[in-house]
């Protein structure tokens, strides 16, 4: 969950209707939507940057549309061609080779070519790249251009999950070359070879995007797409019932209300999306597995599901949950009270008179955190502290603001921590549980988990292209775990969004962490 985004508070939703949409020429209710052939959509969160190269954890809707990518996903979260048309890859998968596609051009008109491709792996992979995907690209050794048309990609050993990596937008030499990677002007005026181009982006308000003629696949069927920038809840919700945006993400409780509409429709999708408590194991209070077993055996997840998520997710177990090689048979963690109390006496506690457990005198006392703008982690954090209470854990609800946590992870007991994508499992695993990650290191295993088998399974599962010894090496990634868990596994969320019933075009596909990747297909959204 690497932190590249932000929710931005301190902003009266309603004035960005009334003075940024104005602005964009948006003019307000749906039917002129439809008049003016625009899609406008309201988010609560707010990118902090619209560079791909630092977007390690999801892709924004606006960087989705700019941008493109070797490759992309697809419906079914397959790796189909994008800005390489076909690619090859040798019989001992060292050596991928990409053909572009011809005619590709820049959103400022410059073409598209290999050197491009190179200039943007050769950055992000440099030793002293700020880029936070720069992980994703270790394997690389070298990156070759035979010809303009041409990518040649050298691997030190296989990696199996490069292809999905190579979904990210290549960036445009000619605007950056001799520049920072991350440089802040582009980041936030971005140009890409995507369907659509950005226009206009002003800070906490909203960002506007028009169809791209030149794009590769076909000028998109929408005009203008605007995504607005809402983080208070109610004022989303106010926005799409007056018709003042045409699309809304929601929150669970919101959803009854917009079915209510006849002019709108609610989509649900699911997401490899969890929420977990993060414990930080730094503390010697969470060295014992037994007691962070015992907490796993302490929680309700059906009730989580029922009274936080209104029913718009499912429990969680682990970390594959919705992926092909995920078991639910290895840890079925389950709302088990005897055996929380087992466990913690195998590791020494005792518990007397419905007080907290306790060893050796000191109790087993600490605060859990989350971030304070979010409302949907802080429901659930409530709720689980109290059931860790009665279980007899001494547990304090502490959210806090996000700034905060970015600035102290080393220093919060645990936390309500949010992962998860519908790809190769490594790109979801890998940063926060291996141990090269940890947060001395500067990567994103911010409880610093360390687990050698976890680490040899993560390791094994980069390098294996073949389907059985993906699933072996997942298998023992998740019996490591279960054994030694790093979180306390709460819940998968699903994502839930309105649109106007005469708007076509948003599919149905498992969606990543915060319900990002809605935008894959923008280019084919009309109304009807």
């Amino acid at each position: 969950m690497r932190i590249r985004s932000r929710v931005v508070t301190g902003v009266v939703a309603l004035v960005v209707t009334a003075t940024g949409l104005t602005a964009c020429g948006q003019g307000g209710a749906s039917s002129s939507g439809r008049a003016d052939n625009t899609f406008t959509y309201a988010l609560d969160e707010e990118p902090i940057t619209l560079n791909p190269v630092n977007q390690d954890e999801h892709t924004d809707p606006v960087t989705e549309m700019v941008f493109r990518g070797l490759v992309a996903h697809d419906g079914e979260n397959d790796v189909v061609a994008a800005l390489a048309e076909s690619w090859e890859v040798s019989s001992d998968d060292l050596t991928y080779t990409f053909a572009l596609r011809d005619g590709v051009t820049w959103h400022d008109g410059a073409p598209f070519s290999s050197a491009d491709v190179k200039f943007t792996l050769d950055a992000v992979r440099a030793p002293d790249s700020p880029a936070s995907t720069r992980q994703n690209f270790e394997a690389i050794t070298a990156v070759e251009t035979p010809d303009a048309n041409t990518v040649v990609v050298q691997l030190a050993e296989p990696d199996a999950p490069l292809l999905d990596a190579l979904t990210m937008g290549i960036l445009p030499r000619h605007l950056l070359a001799g520049k920072d990677i991350t440089d802040p002007e582009f980041s936030q005026a971005p140009v890409g070879t995507g369907p659509f181009r950005l226009v206009d982006f002003q800070p906490a308000q909203y960002a506007e995007l028009t169809a791209f003629d030149e794009y590769y696949g076909g000028r998109p069927k929408l005009d203008k797409v605007i995504i607005t920038y809402v983080p208070d809840a109610t004022a989303r919700l106010v926005q799409l019932t007056n018709g003042e945006v045409d699309g809304s993400f929601l929150e669970p409780q919101q959803a009854a209300r917009v079915e209510q509409e006849d002019r709108l429709r609610v989509r649900v999708s699911p997401t490899a999306d969890y929420r977990a408590v993060m414990f930080n194991m730094t503390k010697p209070l969470f060295a014992d597995s037994r007691v962070r077993q015992a907490m796993n055996y302490a929680v309700d997840r059906d009730a989580l599901v029922e009274a936080v998520l209104l029913g718009y997710g499912r429990p969680a177990t682990g970390p594959l949950d919705l992926s092909p090689v995920g078991d639910p048979d290895i840890a079925s963690y389950r709302f088990d009270p005897a055996t929380t109390a087992e466990l913690m006496r195998q590791a020494g506690y005792t518990r007397t008179d419905g007080g907290p457990w306790s060893r050796d005198g000191q109790p087993m006392q600490f605060s859990i955190s989350t971030f304070a703008e979010d409302p949907l982690r802080v429901a659930l954090l409530n709720i689980v502290a109290t059931q860790l209470t009665e279980a007899g854990f001494d547990v304090t609800a502490a959210p806090k603001p996000r700034d905060y946590v970015v600035d102290n992870w080393g220093a919060l007991d645990a936390f309500v921590i949010g992962w998860g994508t519908p790809y190769h499992p490594d790109t979801s695993l890998y940063g926060p549980f291996h141990s090269s990650q940890v947060l001395a290191k500067d990567g994103s295993n911010f409880g610093s988990y360390a687990n050698s088998a976890v680490d040899a399974a993560l390791d094994a599962g980069r390098t294996a292209t073949e389907e059985a010894r993906t699933a072996a090496a997942y298998q023992r990634f998740q019996e490591a775990i279960a054994a030694d868990p790093p979180y306390l596994w709460l819940v998968y969320l699903q994502a839930i969004n309105a649109f106007p019933a005469d708007f076509e075009g948003p599919t149905d596909r498992t969606l990543e962490h915060h319900g990002y990747g809605l935008f894959y297909n923008a280019e084919t959204w009309h109304w009807a």
